[in-house]
């Protein structure tokens, strides 16, 4: 079990590489080895389902349970969007099913699976190994080199910002003639998401692991920092520099208020926050033509209109696959911006990327959908938030952060679309959870 899941955590960050140098360099089909990632977590469900049911009825596990209750329940209402509206099944659909579903699967597996609840620190490690590997390896070759050699090393598209789906990933995405760093991933933005929160989750590991050898937290973090923040800069995204300021605000109100119970005056919180806050702000206003284009807002702003347009068209949603990355299928990412509002049939719609996860789940689940994603979620932070009071650590307080970190970001993106950021986090959540209920029931 250990073995499936070093492999899921430690391949995540590579995933976008390993499958596009087999298929673009190798020519390997990889239609099926592609979601290698979800046969994994199908198998660790299914282990895990085993393991529960063979123990206790399903009536006792989901009595009082409102978490698994409420995931079970988006679970089956995203199955039947699947076949929304009219039992027309979409390539796109499966995908964005994948999308919505899998890393609550694996926030069961966390929370079920009885060989790894114990395993938060083993994951993290793993994590942090694959991650620092990946910008040691990177970072300096995009900072010195040229990143543009990945055409010819790994297969990726010789020409920037191109994308079609189930096609060659384009070397970087270029904004204002600068190249964006993408590591590993398929894109800026989803790597800068996924670093945004590994960041969060080492600084706070450091912290719980060395707190009494203050040499070592300092030296460590200022090593992690000096990989992850360039790496961050370089990306040029704004969802996750204002993830970063929103989690300084998360960080200083959970330590002054439950760490420390207030020993932190307001006005030293303010000079912290300050001195934390400022260089990122500063950086970003300097740096305006890249992290400020005018353009990239006006389209969100009106991609939003559109979806609200289309919300009261038709309330009651328009099937999995219409809005967002699992949209494009087959058609390049340039065109999202053309669109069409139903004007007689639901079957008309067009399919473009609102930009922000909760209002694609608005699109396509509709009110009922959007409502128990949310009540999924207010639970699993009102569960992290009972473990940073009973605990008082800050390996919690990270969790709990980097989670909150991630519903604020997907305001902006596509912020749970990453399989690497998504199923390892939740994975985490889902052990966490097990945790504060231990010496509990199966709940």
């Amino acid at each position: 079990m250990k073995f499936l899941i070093w492999i899921l955590v430690f391949l995540l960050p590579w995933h976008a590489l390993i499958v596009t140098t087999l298929k673009c360099k190798y020519g390997i089909d990889t239609n099926i080895l592609r979601f290698w990632k979800e046969i994994i977590i199908i198998i660790l469900l299914f282990i895990t389902t085993i393991q529960v049911s063979s123990r206790h009825r399903i009536k006792d596990i989901y009595q009082n349970n409102y978490l698994l209750g409420t995931v079970t329940a988006f679970i089956i209402c995203s199955i039947v969007y699947l076949f929304f509206p009219f039992f027309e099944l979409k390539p796109s659909a499966f995908l964005w099913f994948r999308y919505d579903v899998f890393f609550l699967l694996t926030l069961i597996i966390g929370l079920y699976l009885q060989s790894i609840h114990t395993s938060i620190s083993y994951i993290l490690k793993i994590l942090f190994s694959s991650t620092f590997l990946v910008l040691i390896i990177f970072l300096p070759w995009y900072i010195w080199g040229d990143i543009s050699t990945l055409t010819t090393i790994f297969g990726y598209h010789n020409e920037v910002s191109t994308y079609t789906a189930n096609s060659c990933i384009s070397f970087a995405q270029n904004v204002n003639g600068e190249h964006r760093f993408q590591g590993t991933f398929g894109g800026p933005i989803r790597f800068s998401v996924f670093l945004t929160i590994v960041y969060l989750l080492c600084i706070w590991y450091i912290l719980h692991e060395y707190l009494q050898r203050k040499k070592i937290v300092v030296a460590t973090i200022g090593i992690t920092s000096l990989l992850f923040l360039p790496a961050i800069f370089f990306s040029y995204s704004k969802t996750s520099i204002l993830g970063l300021i929103f989690w300084i605000g998360v960080f200083l109100y959970l330590v002054r208020k439950i760490k420390y119970k207030q020993t932190f005056s307001k006005m030293a919180i303010r000079w912290i926050w300050f001195l934390l806050a400022s260089p990122i702000i500063i950086i970003s206003i300097w740096k305006h033509d890249l992290f400020l284009h005018l353009g990239a807002m006006v389209n969100r702003l009106d991609n939003l209109t559109k979806s609200i347009e289309m919300f009261f068209y038709n309330p009651i949603g328009y099937g999995l696959g219409i809005a967002g990355p699992a949209s494009q299928i087959g058609r390049s990412i340039e065109s999202a911006g053309s669109w069409t509002i139903a004007a007689s049939t639901v079957t008309t719609t067009h399919r473009f990327l609102p930009e922000n996860w909760y209002v694609q789940i608005l699109l396509e689940q509709g009110i009922v959908g959007l409502s128990l994603f949310s009540a999924v979620l207010i639970i699993i932070g009102y569960q992290l938030y009972r473990i940073v009071k009973v605990q008082r650590d800050y390996l919690s307080i990270g969790i709990f952060s980097a989670y909150v970190a991630l519903c604020f970001m997907a305001l902006f993106t596509h912020a749970f679309e990453e399989a690497a950021t998504s199923y390892i986090l939740f994975l985490i959540i889902g052990i966490s959870v097990r945790h504060l209920h231990h010496k509990k029931s199966l709940r």
